[in-house]
């Protein structure tokens, strides 16, 4: 039996993403941060726990070997995206309210022209942002092997085309979101260096950091 409980090991003891529920926590706790800081510890009579209590008691009832972005999409920490071209977009605000469901449940979304129009102006927004990384790598070129640079870069890739027709219907993906990646690029942007180079400290729009 003892051996038995040994072998039993939970998600909480190995392998717990505490730096995405950290950074969730972090997020949470700043929208109430009119509240003194007793209340941080619960919300109290609230519906349900915060972050941190959810995922302990998730945790402690998941194997070890549970998948981590699965865990964090039941804390809800995940965003929409749709693929094209093997390329991913992600879902915000007009783009959010536009999803629809089909008769087997599936969320899905229309190609319409205005998506088509969205899509024109995600692309530009991910060529200016192309520039801006270009500008960085060249005024200090040991910029080229940060990981937030490398993973912006990956990310602002223009999305190829040929795109879908008008008409089409996309389908539409949940995973798990990077609340700690998104610490990690505020942070970046607010570096003496970053804003020496740009005169300016970057300004991070809702695609770049959308996270929920």
């Amino acid at each position: 039996m003892t051996t038995h409980f040994q072998n039993d090991m939970r998600l909480i003891e190995t392998g717990f993403p505490c730096h995405q529920v950290g950074a969730e926590t972090q997020r949470e706790r700043g929208a109430s941060s009119a509240l003194p800081p007793l209340y941080y510890l619960h919300v109290w009579w609230a519906r349900r726990p915060l972050t941190p209590s959810r995922a302990a008691i998730l945790a402690s009832l998941l194997p070890a070997d549970t998948d981590p972005d699965w865990f964090l999409r039941q804390l809800g920490i995940e965003k929409r995206v749709v693929e094209i071209n093997s390329q991913l977009w992600t879902l915000t605000e007009k783009l959010l309210d536009k999803i629809d469901i089909d008769q087997q449940g599936n969320e899905i979304l229309t190609f319409d022209a205005v998506n088509h129009d969205l899509l024109i102006k995600e692309n530009e927004r991910r060529s200016q942002n192309q520039e801006t990384i270009k500008k960085l790598k060249t005024a200090d070129n040991s910029l080229s092997n940060d990981d937030i640079i490398i993973r912006w870069e990956k990310d602002s890739m223009p999305i190829s085309q040929p795109w879908p027709k008008i008409g089409s219907i996309l389908s539409v993906k949940k995973i798990a979101a990077d609340p700690a990646h998104v610490n990690e690029r505020i942070s970046f942007a607010k570096q003496d260096k970053i804003k020496q180079i740009l005169g300016k400290e970057i300004k991070w729009d809702a695609q770049d950091l959308y996270a929920y």
